[in-house]
């Protein structure tokens, strides 16, 4: 990881903890298959970071991104995994799905992570 990396890495950090609200974000691990009710278990792991949420720029519906469905901007330094669709987002006790994920990155590292969640 290049020195410009690491700095974005940690100036992303600092100014989204200082700004930002508390998230918990939910990593889902699928967990064993029960054959006797036909379910897949759920292991959830909960990690309580901070984030910046905002609305959707109305330029950036489609079919994928809906009117009411919000940003949650996080630090790549704060998590030790990269979120997936399958993760969820909980702000204030309500819990987001994830519905596309983009990464800045510099050098290939990467520096942060805007989810599109919808509740």
């Amino acid at each position: 990881m290049s020195r410009l990396s690491k700095g974005l890495r940690k100036v992303a950090s600092k100014t989204i903890n200082k700004f930002g609200g508390d998230i918990t974000i939910k990593k889902i691990s699928s967990g064993i298959y029960n054959p006797s009710t036909g379910i897949v278990s759920e292991t959830i792991t909960s990690i309580t970071i901070h984030g910046i949420l905002q609305n959707v720029n109305q330029r950036e519906t489609n079919d994928l991104i809906r009117e009411n469905d919000k940003i949650c901007i996080i630090a790549a330094k704060d998590l030790d995994f990269v979120p997936t669709t399958t993760d969820r987002v909980s702000i204030a006790s309500i819990d987001y799905q994830i519905i596309r994920i983009y990464i800045d990155e510099n050098d290939n590292s990467e520096i942060k992570y805007e989810l599109y969640i919808r509740a």
